[in-house]
This record gives C-alpha cells, structure tokens and sequence, in this order.
C-alpha cells in the first residue's frame, strides 16, 4: 500500500493553522472555498511509540481504554482525523480553524464535510 501526501499542516508564527497543498494537487481544491467545513486525514508522523491501551488525553487519573477507543496518536498505523472550520482559501493555501496536529504534518487527504439533515436524508 503506497499512500503519497497531497499537502502539509503549517503552524504559522501568528497562530493561524493553515494546510499547504502542494501545486500538484492544487486543482483539486476546485470551488472548495464552498464548503464551511473539511475533514483533513494526516499522518502523525513524529510520533514513534505504539500503545494498544492508553489514557484518553494522557490523563493517568481516567482509566485506560483500547488505542481504537480513543483518539491517541499512539497507534500502529499513525493516521489522524480532524474536522475543522475551512476560514479562507488562497491559491493552495488552506487557512482553516484548530487542529490537533504538528507542523509539517503530512496530509494525505481533505473532503467535505456533510451534515446529515431530513432534507439530506431523501
């Protein structure tokens, strides 16, 4: 299985998150600037511990669970998943809300987000 990043996460120095998709791939972000929210899948790639049980939130007061019930990066294969607020586009330039993630980050996929409604639903 060969999975190839589309972009990176940037930590700016005046606190915007943005992602940096590489000009590659830059026509995928067609009219994306429509949509109010993403879902971003990214590799934890600095983290190189595994745990199959953790503490959620690393808080040794709540009791361990499964890696697979939580949200640790700690896992066998590092994929994240964040939703965040899609602010601004600029070129490929992703200015978007917070997310649980380092700078330089691979992202290696972006999709819309869609809430399900009644009107959804037919």
């Amino acid at each position: 299985m060969k999975i190839t990043p589309i972009g990176r996460v940037v930590k700016n120095e005046d606190g915007r998150n943005q992602i940096e998709v590489f000009s590659e791939y830059q026509d995928g972000l067609y009219r994306i600037d429509e949509i109010d929210e993403i879902l971003v899948l990214y590799i934890f790639d600095q983290i190189e511990e595994v745990r199959l049980r953790v503490h959620p939130r690393g808080d040794p007061h709540v009791p361990k669970v499964g890696v697979f019930a939580s949200r640790s990066p700690l896992r066998p294969n590092r994929i994240a998943t964040s939703i965040v607020k899609l602010i601004k586009v600029k070129d490929n330039i992703l200015i978007i809300g917070d997310i649980d993630a380092f700078d330089g980050s691979p992202v290696i996929d972006i999709k819309p987000v869609k809430r399900f409604n009644e009107d959804n639903l037919r």
